[in-house]
């Protein structure tokens, strides 16, 4: 801030200037934040046994509706995931907080015997920093077509990917060797 002072001073700003002045360091100096995660490898002791993401199933499309429940197709692909995902132990699941999310995962919540964790869609830093915490454990994270790319993202994956809007079925699995996140991606249901 003395800094600033002496700058001011030296180009003799008025105080409304020397503010007007500092707001526009601060815009500047906020727009060349990076966008990418702010953990990396070191910041954790320990990672997941493995961490799937998963974009909800088929939706119901009907106008105004922001919260729109699955399809029959949807429910039918919910189940597959379940089922492709049963024998796995040490389950931790996590969900947006809409009810289409919910629905994909609620019958491996109950294969797996676990309850579902609610996660806003809005706070995918806290998200990572949740699932990141669950040492040797094996995470789910149901999410959206504009949640999931960003997700795997602040995992550390460097690959672009989207999610186009008809996109289903898509079960994203990321590991860790040597404490480096690994991608690998299979197809669930038709």
């Amino acid at each position: 801030m003395a800094y600033f002072f002496l700058i001011a001073t030296r180009l003799n700003l008025s105080m409304k200037h020397l503010q007007l002045f500092l707001i526009i360091a601060i815009i500047s100096i906020e727009g060349c934040v990076s966008s990418k995660s702010a953990y990396t490898v070191d910041d954790f002791q320990c990672y997941p046994q493995a961490v799937y993401l998963f974009r909800h199933a088929e939706k119901q499309k009907i106008k105004g509706e922001k919260n729109p429940e699955l399809t029959k197709e949807g429910f039918i692909r919910a189940e597959a995931l379940a089922d492709s995902l049963s024998s796995i132990q040490n389950g931790i699941i996590f969900s947006s907080e809409f009810k289409r999310t919910q629905q994909t995962i609620n019958s491996l919540a109950k294969k797996w015997n676990s309850d579902i964790i609610i996660h806003t869609a809005s706070d995918p830093e806290g998200q990572i920093e949740k699932v990141l915490n669950k040492c040797n454990k094996n995470v789910i994270i149901s999410g959206h077509s504009n949640t999931i790319p960003d997700l795997i993202r602040l995992f550390g994956i460097d690959d672009e990917l989207k999610i186009e809007d008809e996109q289903y079925g898509d079960l994203y699995k990321i590991e860790w060797s040597s404490r480096l996140p690994i991608l690998t991606i299979t197809h669930i249901g038709e």
